[in-house]
């Protein structure tokens, strides 16, 4: 990897565009790859005109450089035709992003590049993906350094500066037998340090931290994160090495993770496309069904006024303060919904809490209730100076701010129980369910409070 020691600018301008002129294509040579992806990405160019800039590069640089670049634009490339010239970035790439690639593409390219592809990297991706998504097995990388556990530092030392250029990390190093079990991991800081004859059996560490590779992706980026690990190799039900995940591959989990989370709190139904990238007929069906469901849902609460409104006749004060009841549960319920899910996201709180989690909210809803409910008690009674009026508006925050509260922070639980997605609770949808129960529990104070007062 080349990379400049001051910094330099890519020319952005039209003309530039064609990179024709050879000191371009110098100066880009000269930017790190990932420079290079963002310049190609944002520079309008066709995707042959990518790939016949990326050859114009050249090196490992330009191989990097395709690797940066965003899964669409990668996919777009190969979709130019131009299978020989694709051939040797797809050979370059890391073994998870080339399965990802080729599954993303139409299949006719994917079965038409296969054969092209040497044996043993063509065995190595059917292997990969054969993996379910959302499992380690199927973000995992075999890109990995490992070594019989009896050989000694010396020779270690010397295969891992054969097999460095190949693998993506050599930082950990695992120890394995014939039948590729894992015996034991080493940091190649601890065998840089050894004496030269010892062996590695006597340097690595036993008790390796593993995961199984039905294991989902995010429970494995827990552990790295968990650990402070730079990989946590990935093995079968017999212990066997198939490959590692690697720190690298966390932060894109993550960052998948937060996106589609907040999607969905957002009420948009999760996608994976940069938002330019997605075609407009695709982003308004995202949009458009949650809003469907929500406008549905809405309708509930305006059946229950309708059920309710000899009440509005008999107090049409009332209509005044819906606004701020049902606003003021629906915010108590995303938040919440908010702190439950991101304590579940960061394993704070599991579904086991449940009780823990319910006798914490009804206290808190208790208290919201009982300090808002008085704020909005003295509110009501000083501007309409209506004691009835006041008594129902105060009673029934403090009523819908207790099942609110509870509602935010129990549904994530129980979804999370039957393997759904928490984060559908922490937004839109949770706002208008509690909006409903709370007009319901509004009015139902409003008759009770009303005819006692007759």
């Amino acid at each position: 990897m080349t990379t400049s020691t001051s910094p330099q600018l890519i020319p952005d301008n039209s003309s530039a565009c064609r990179l024709e002129d050879r000191q371009e294509v110098e100066t880009l040579r000269e930017r790190h790859p990932a420079d290079i992806a963002e310049y190609l990405e944002n520079s309008g160019l066709s995707p042959l005109e990518i790939v016949e800039t990326l050859v114009k590069i050249g090196n490992t640089i330009a191989i990097e450089a395709f690797e940066h670049l965003s899964l669409e634009t990668q996919q777009s490339c190969l979709e130019t035709g131009r299978t020989r010239t694709m051939l040797q970035f797809i050979e370059n790439m890391e073994p998870d992003d080339r399965v990802d690639l080729l599954k993303k593409v139409d299949s006719e390219i994917s079965e038409a590049i296969m054969p092209l592809i040497a044996q043993v990297e063509r065995n190595e991706i059917r292997r990969l993906w054969n993996y379910d998504e959302g499992t380690a097995g199927a973000v995992m990388t075999t890109d990995y350094c490992n070594l019989p556990p009896e050989m000694n530092v010396k020779d270690a030392l010397e295969s891992l500066r054969l097999q460095a250029p190949n693998k993506e990390t050599i930082y950990q190093v695992y120890l394995t037998d014939g039948g590729h079990h894992l015996l034991g991991v080493a940091s190649l800081r601890d065998i840089i340090m050894s004496k030269p004859q010892a062996r590695l059996r006597d340097i690595m560490e036993e008790n390796v931290i593993a995961v199984h590779h039905n294991l989902d992706v995010e429970s494995a980026a827990a552990q790295i994160q968990k650990y402070d690990f730079l990989a946590i190799p990935v093995v079968d039900g017999e212990n066997r090495l198939l490959g590692i995940i690697t720190v690298d591959d966390v932060i894109d989990i993550i960052e998948a993770e937060n996106t589609e989370d907040f999607q969905r709190i957002s009420a948009v139904v999760p996608f994976e496309e940069e938002y330019f990238k997605r075609p407009m007929p695709r982003l308004f069906w995202s949009r458009f069904c949650w809003l469907a469901i929500l406008l549905f849902t809405s309708l509930i609460s305006t059946t229950i006024m309708e059920w309710n409104a000899a009440t509005l006749k008999e107090m049409v004060a009332l209509a005044f303060f819906i606004p701020m009841v049902v606003g003021t549960c629906g915010n108590a319920a995303t938040q919440s919904a908010t702190m439950v899910v991101r304590a579940l996201a960061l394993g704070e709180v599991c579904p086991k809490d449940f009780l823990r989690v319910f006798g914490r909210e009804m206290w808190m809803g208790a208290a919201l209730g009982v300090t808002l409910g008085l704020m909005a008690y003295f509110r009501v009674f000083l501007q309409d100076h209506n004691l009835m009026l006041a008594a129902i508006v105060g009673l029934a925050l403090l009523a819908t701010l207790m099942l609110a509260n509870l509602g935010g922070a129990l549904i994530p639980l129980v979804l999370k129980r039957a393997n759904f997605d928490p984060a559908l609770t922490a937004g839109p949808l949770m706002a208008t369910i509690i909006d409903a129960i709370g007009i319901t529990v509004y009015f139902q104070l409003a008759i009770v409070i009303m005819r006692g007062f007759a």
